[in-house]
């Protein structure tokens, strides 16, 4: 793959959750070459300092003209960087999209609505001969595969990191870790199951919330399966979607059914004391959490990894030894400490190699 140079558009969202596709972009896609990102509020920052303290070369703009000084011959992709409530495009946007097809741009959109039905953006596109790429647009019924109850000749071994809340960071997690598994030597793919994934470019990647309920579980299956027969990795990591016990974003029975993780992994985000997007929803406690996720799974959660947005590194630090106190397993926190222990997991249930002296 390519990678397309694009221009990734974040108005008003770069500080918050909603933010979150453009989030995944500029920290990490194989699909696109990401030269601008649009948000007026913060212009004149680097985007890669401004989510992590990093510089990458990714500037903030104040809007799409400017971006476009950063693209070669104006030619490329404009990626529509925002994951709204309920997926839809708000009007700053759809004015910002009707000038990146004027300009020429492909359009790439993560959202519900669909800009290649929208009686505005559709025939504009034809105009000026444009594709209008809608991520979420649900397959058709014949390319759908139904469950068969065969993940077990997967013999990679399969990691699945679910979340305590969404957007808590489990496809960034799912991605480190793939990438650190890579560094030791071994063979890993990431397999992604929501919309930013596909755009960063997953090799293996399905869109969960556009698949009809009875075809989920086989759409997972199928997807890991396809990753083994293809690509024949030492590792699967699983992206997981919502959480368990989120009212608004619930997920994760199903990929535990269909995946049988021989690895689970929790993620936390340690500094909400509520649901992301809903304040008055308290988060439930981290045991009751663990808890339900056992019974359900009628396996253990192997390790905790938190998300240490908001937190000072010694809070990090007291947060990780708390958890592994109290819950007697490993809590890990990949972007201070790295992935080794997560690692050592994992190489304990490798069948694809001996590791035997």
């Amino acid at each position: 793959m390519i990678p397309a140079p694009a221009i990734v558009y974040c108005a008003t969202c770069m500080d918050s959750t909603r933010g979150k596709t453009a989030h995944g972009l500029i920290r990490f896609t194989e699909r696109f070459d990401v030269r601008a990102v649009v948000d007026h509020v913060f212009a004149g920052q680097d985007a890669g300092t401004f989510l992590d303290g990093t510089p990458n070369g990714i500037p903030i703009v104040p809007d799409l003209s400017l971006a476009l000084e950063k693209m070669p011959d104006k030619d490329g992709a404009f990626v529509v960087g925002l994951a709204t409530d309920g997926g839809v495009l708000p009007d700053h946007a759809r004015k910002a999209v009707r000038q990146a097809i004027e300009k020429g741009l492909d359009v790439y959109c993560g959202l519900h609505l669909f800009l290649s039905e929208d009686p505005e953006f559709a025939p504009l596109a034809e105009k000026h001969g444009v594709n209008l790429i809608d991520v979420r647009k649900p397959p058709h019924r014949s390319e759908l595969h139904f469950y068969e109850g065969q993940i077990e000749e997967v013999e990679a071994v399969r990691v699945l990191v679910l979340g305590t809340d969404s957007a808590s960071g489990k496809r960034t997690t799912s991605w480190v870790l793939r990438n650190a598994l890579r560094d030791k030597g071994y063979t890993a793919e990431m397999i992604g199951t929501g919309q930013t994934a596909w755009l960063q470019g997953a090799r293996f990647s399905i869109r969960l919330d556009t698949l009809v309920n009875d075809f989920v579980a086989g759409e997972i299956e199928h997807v890991v399966r396809r990753a083994w027969r293809e690509a024949r990795p030492d590792v699967v990591v699983v992206e997981g979607q919502g959480a368990l016990l989120h009212p608004a974003y619930p997920g994760g029975l199903e990929l535990v059914a269909a995946i049988k993780p021989d690895i689970l992994l929790l993620q936390d985000v340690p500094a909400r004391t509520t649901f992301d997007g809903f304040p008055d929803l308290p988060m439930p406690l981290m045991e009751r959490q663990i808890a339900a996720l056992e019974i359900l799974s009628d396996r253990r959660v192997d390790a905790l990894t938190i998300n240490p947005k908001g937190l000072s590194e010694e809070a990090s630090v007291a947060i990780c030894a708390g958890f592994e106190k109290d819950f007697n397993r490993p809590a890990v926190d990949i972007f201070r400490e790295g992935c080794d222990r997560l690692i050592n997991l994992i190489e304990s249930h490798l069948r694809t190699r001996d590791l035997t002296p």
